[in-house]
């Protein structure tokens, strides 16, 4: 933990777990901040069983910690843990064993090679997994940057193993689906009105492994470009939204034909029409198959934005969206479709690109049709 510059470990609270015989489980203890950030300790309600001494008692316990440089909020985890109770009060705790309650730590890991800038934490592991890593990861910093106009540090974690990056990620390592044809996935708490601070990078080893250099650097800034964003804006924008501004960003700058970047997409199109509106929330859902056209289709509202009034307004179009300005809140009208973010982002595009939806669904649609003739 040391040489990861883990900083203000601190244990929050200690529960004990419920049983059949005890549904409700009952704190034994708990932290409370003060105004200056520190945390006093204090003992939960008296337990209603007696103990002898000397007795072991199963609990859970809370933690929170800060990796300094990087994280500006704090992140949390659970373990379980045997407590030895010296007298039945439980005024003296032991630990005797502890095991992750349900996601491990970086630290967790087995082996682990730690490489650090002043802008990455990378975890990985291996000497030259870290290395590759680490340069993908610096590069990424550049290439975000030169679109949103910053970037900010992150932390890059790639796991020996896919279960282990499920694990990692809180998904069940035995589900087939749960990181299917998925290289690398953005993860951190979120709190609303605030951004996020403590986003974990975490890379899926067997689709990593198999890109090429370039495919690898694609995958970074793509990801990269979700740290930064949710960092430093505090509001929910739809999917064809994140994920299209994210892809666009990766492939600004890769020698690639549109064509061939948004390949499923057009197949899509070829196989069921042109779509009539812009990609809902369900389509990035894996159990639907159609992930890699609803990037694709997200990509091309994206460009089309940027191609009618420039990046930079795509950026203050972004930030309109997800940091909707009082005037802008004003002029609108209630949300017709949640999923999408209706109104927020119809108000954004009237005041920061000068259009509607129905005129980039159309101009959208033009690209496309352009594209598969």
């Amino acid at each position: 933990m040391r040489s990861l510059g883990v900083s203000g470990l601190r244990l929050v609270s200690v529960t004990e777990p419920s049983s059949p015989s005890a549904p409700t489980s009952s704190t034994l203890w708990s932290s409370t901040a003060s105004p200056t950030g520190s945390a006093t300790g204090s003992r939960g309600p008296a337990q209603p069983t007696v103990r002898s001494p000397s007795s072991t008692l199963e609990a859970r316990a809370r933690f929170a910690y800060r990796i300094s440089g990087f994280d500006t909020v704090d992140r949390t985890f659970d373990i379980n843990v045997s407590l030895k109770c010296s007298t039945a009060a439980h005024e003296h705790l032991q630990v005797a064993t502890w095991t992750p309650y349900d996601r491990p730590q970086p630290w967790d890991l087995p082996d682990l090679t730690v490489r650090r800038s002043a802008t990455s934490l990378v975890l990985a592991a291996s000497p030259q997994q870290a290395a590759d890593l680490l340069a993908r990861a610096e590069s990424a910093q550049a290439h975000v940057a030169a679109v949103w106009g910053r970037s900010r540090p992150a932390v890059w974690i790639a796991p020996p193993t896919d279960s282990e990056a499920a694990l990692l990620l809180g998904r069940a390592p035995a589900d087939p689906s749960a990181l299917h044809d998925v290289a690398a996935v953005t993860d951190g708490p979120l709190q609303p009105g605030r951004p996020a601070g403590a986003d974990r990078i975490v890379i899926v080893p067997t689709v990593w492994s198999s890109l090429p250099g370039r495919g690898r650097e694609v995958v970074a800034t793509h990801e990269l470009t979700h740290v930064v964003v949710r960092g430093s804006t505090t509001g929910p924008v739809p999917l064809w939204l994140s994920e299209g501004f994210a892809e666009f960003v990766a492939y600004r700058t890769v020698a690639l034909s549109e064509h061939a970047i948004v390949h499923p997409a057009l197949e899509a199109a070829r196989r069921d029409g042109l779509p009539t509106g812009l990609p809902s929330d369900q389509e990035f859902d894996p159990a639907t198959g159609s992930v890699a056209a609803a990037y694709g289709r997200s990509l091309l509202v994206l460009r089309t934005l940027a191609d009618r009034e420039g990046v930079a307004a795509l950026v203050r179009f972004y930030r309109e969206v997800a940091d909707p300005t009082d005037q802008a809140r004003a002029a609108t009208a209630p949300a017709r479709d949640d999923a999408d973010h209706h109104d927020a982002v119809d108000a954004a595009l009237t005041t920061v690109l000068h259009t509607d939806r129905t005129a980039l669904v159309r101009s959208w649609r033009a690209r496309m049709r352009q594209l598969l003739s």
